[in-house]
């Protein structure tokens, strides 16, 4: 016989900064969580998704080819352009007033296309993209988000040569890339980002806890 799914608890996250660069995980509720299947919770709930439940309990979200409007709600896409041309509202809009001002190239091992966290930054943006020529891949979920899940995040595939900005408040995981055993990125934030404006979601204890992006 079947039965409706188990309500899921939804813990709202604490917009407040980490004093480490790890990622902490959210205090749960005593007990186990509810589990329900997330199909039937997505239609229940009437919320379109576009990501998949894998054989492993990870949820699956097919990454799409970045472009400035549909990556718009989360940032900016910095293409090329020709010398000489002037600022305007398609050049990088930073904010970078909170503090000084780092730029250096980070290098980061390959890790694959799954994350089980995800964090943002409330009072900086940050540019990123990759020196060398490989794709790479980012999940994100918008700053007005207090859980992040299936039913908010998307994920991007950005080709060599295109770098983003994020928003401020922008939830995202990546750099993530599976073709190289490292690549290096550019990377512009405030010299002390990732200490005192490092926002953590652990999706520990929800009822998908890993989550892998499809090329």
């Amino acid at each position: 016989s079947s039965s409706s799914p188990a309500r899921v608890a939804r813990i709202p996250l604490a917009r407040q900064p980490l004093q480490s660069p790890l990622c902490q995980p959210r205090r749960q509720p005593s007990g186990p969580p509810a589990r329900t299947n997330l199909e039937t919770t997505r239609r229940a709930s009437g919320k379109a998704s576009s990501s998949m439940a894998s054989s492993d309990g990870a949820s699956q979200l097919k990454a799409k080819d970045i472009t400035a409007e549909n990556f718009a709600p989360f940032g900016q896409v910095i293409a090329p352009t020709d010398d000489g041309k002037h600022f305007d509202e398609s050049d990088a809009q930073l904010v970078l007033s909170g503090g000084v001002p780092r730029f250096y190239i980070m290098r980061l091992p390959r890790r694959g296309l799954s994350f089980k966290t995800i964090v943002h930054h409330a009072i900086v943006t940050q540019c990123l993209g990759s020196t060398q020529a490989e794709p790479w891949y980012m999940a994100v979920a918008a700053k007005d988000v207090e859980t992040p899940s299936a039913d908010n995040m998307h994920a991007f595939r950005i080709p060599p040569g295109v770098y983003i900005k994020l928003h401020c408040g922008t939830w995202h995981a990546g750099p993530l890339f599976d073709s190289a055993d490292h690549l290096d990125f550019a990377n512009l934030e405030l010299s002390d980002t990732n200490v005192t404006d490092f926002n953590c979601f652990d999706f520990l204890g929800t009822p998908t806890e890993e989550y892998h992006i499809l090329p």
